[in-house]
């Protein structure tokens, strides 16, 4: 199932009991206009809240120009533009974590610092485009914007704190079923085979 931003808009508006809905997301409508305001910032922290399989991403790290300015680190690399949240740094040659940090240069400029000679990042990346979010994300992102604009769309300022607890809920439950994707262990047929017999 794809959903819509005038879909997630609606949503939000339902968890606060506002039953009239949106015809679109970019209509002259009070209501579209501030929760286009809070959109793309809640979009990203919703991303950044909780590493989300469908935003996972894996990038090779570029130099940035200067060394790295702290002396625990040997390297200093480029933080990607459309890195939401670096999750782990691993030695592309041998898969192995690495430590690593996120600063600042004097220029402004975000990098990443680590170890690793031939680095690799798995991150978050932006997703711009609602019809890749997950059903759990689009969720998430309806409550948690129902919480920030509950007391200028509904004068209830309680309305917004349950939408933050339910939030909260929907998010431990979406880990869960995040972690029933994918497999961290494989297992040897062989060796379960030998233990029956």
């Amino acid at each position: 199932m794809t959903i819509s931003k005038a879909q997630i808009f609606n949503i939000t508006l339902n968890i606060l009991g506002v039953s009239t809905p949106l015809e679109n997301a970019n209509c002259t409508d009070n209501r579209a206009i501030l929760l286009n305001n809070y959109y793309e910032l809640a979009r990203d922290f919703v991303l950044k809240d909780f590493d989300w399989n469908f935003a996972s991403a894996y990038k090779s790290l570029s130099l940035f120009e200067q060394e790295a300015p702290i002396q625990h680190f040997e390297y200093c690399y480029r933080y990607p533009n459309d890195c939401i949240a670096a999750r782990e740094v691993f030695e592309k040659d041998d898969s192995q974590l690495q430590k690593f940090i996120i600063v600042s240069m004097d220029n402004g400029d975000r990098v990443i610092l680590t170890n690793a000679r031939n680095a690799l990042l798995r991150y978050t990346r932006r997703v711009e485009k609602e019809v890749f979010f997950s059903c759990e994300f689009s969720m998430a992102l309806s409550y948690y914007l129902a919480s920030l604009t509950s007391s200028v769309l509904t004068g209830s300022i309680e309305k917004g704190e349950l939408a933050a607890q339910k939030y909260q809920k929907l998010l431990a439950h979406s880990k869960k079923l995040n972690a029933q994707e994918g497999m961290d262990v494989i297992y040897n047929d062989n060796t379960y085979l030998e233990a029956r017999n």
